[in-house]
């Protein structure tokens, strides 16, 4: 029945949704070793529910999802959706509007940084220049 309400929603409100969930239990940053040329920027998304992390997937169209079975018995399994890249960056400014002050400040910080890194595809940085410059991230 949940499935079938979440079915129902429009688009937009499925993309709310999944911000709200990523603002909860999901992380971006910048992995990789020191050396900027082998640093990437990734958000993930793990959590017990494999219902709510596959919905990323079916959403977005990127990405994977893997399991992990803990070690310690009183320990449930969660799964994680990841994304890397260029691919990140396009979901997480799909999510900023809908993200917290704190978040989008975090977020506004890396894409400084990911338009440092000398390995990205320049079509990319140039698209993300751009939209930089017609329109910030809202703060509130």
């Amino acid at each position: 029945m949940i499935q079938q309400t979440y079915d129902k929603l429009t688009k937009e409100q499925k993309l709310i949704f999944l911000a709200g969930v990523f603002e909860g239990e999901g992380s971006f940053g910048f992995w990789g070793k020191d050396n900027k040329n082998n640093r990437y920027f990734r958000i993930q998304v793990r959590m017990t529910d494999e219902d709510i992390v596959v919905r990323f997937v079916d959403f977005f169209k990127l990405g994977y999802v893997n399991s992990h079975i803990p070690k310690k018995n009183h320990l449930k399994k969660s799964w994680k959706w990841t994304v890397a890249g260029d691919k990140a960056m396009d979901v997480m400014l799909q999510m900023a509007p809908f993200l917290g002050i704190r978040r989008k400040e975090k977020f506004e910080q890396c894409c400084q940084s990911f338009k440092q890194l000398p390995h990205l595809r320049k079509s990319y940085l140039t698209q993300l220049t751009k939209q930089s410059q017609t329109k910030s991230l809202p703060l509130n």
